[in-house]
């Protein structure tokens, strides 16, 4: 029954609106600067080979706390999720539409919140259901989280990421780029960026031959860019 709310959560929310390859449902009425938000989602979403513009994909904001936990499974600090392999339904926190930014679980200043807007958000969980179409509906399973999500994280950014600037950082110990510490998916980014962007390796034969990370990041704290 649980598997069915997280795949068929359409009764729940009572406001749906259709904008090009986005359906959106939430608990609150939608505010029209959505265009905007999906635009740059767009925008993000097109910088991954993964996109095709015949693809579709369904987002539920979650307003309310009980639809966060219920269909977030019980995150409740979650800024979004993809519930793979049983769904590909985007689920969202509490929104700011018009600002163009999610609500923070706790008081207090967001992490990286110019980077991570509420296109951010959008795109990023959209890239998981590209990982699943086009590696398989397990890919989270099977593939290493930093892979999963620093590319994520790299298309969601859509291109605002300083490689350099945070490879000083990594090697430099800052705690943002420490994921448990910050939440944030700075060194992941930075792993993919490096493979993709440095390294010019293909993301089909990274996901394909993915290396183990402990070499990478030993790699990566040893490299001195030019």
């Amino acid at each position: 029954m649980y598997i069915a709310i997280l795949a068929y959560p359409q009764p729940a929310f009572a406001y749906r609106l259709h904008y090009r390859q986005f359906d959106i449902w939430s608990d609150r009425p939608i505010d029209d600067p959505i265009s905007a938000v999906l635009d740059d989602a767009t925008r993000r979403l097109q910088t991954s080979i993964l996109y095709t513009p015949e693809q579709r994909f369904h987002v539920f904001i979650c307003n309310t706390r009980w639809r966060l936990q219920l269909y977030g499974i019980f995150h409740p600090r979650v800024g979004g999720i993809v519930i793979a392999p049983l769904t590909s339904n985007i689920y969202l926190r509490e929104a700011d539409i018009a600002r163009n930014r999610i609500i923070p679980p706790v008081a207090g200043p967001m992490l990286d919140a110019k980077e991570r807007p509420l296109a951010y958000y959008i795109t990023h969980e959209a890239t998981h259901v590209m990982q699943g179409r086009a590696f398989g509906r397990f890919f989270a399973l099977i593939h290493p989280a930093w892979l999963n999500e620093g590319y994520a994280d790299l298309v969601g950014k859509g291109g605002d990421f300083d490689l350099r600037d945070n490879l000083a950082r990594y090697q430099a110990h800052d705690p943002l780029m420490d994921v448990a510490r910050s939440g944030l998916y700075r060194r992941y980014h930075l792993e993919v960026a490096w493979m993709l962007e440095h390294d010019a390796v293909p993301l089909r034969m990274l996901y394909a031959h993915p290396p183990a990370e402990k070499k990478l990041l030993a790699r990566l704290a040893k490299v001195r860019l030019p």
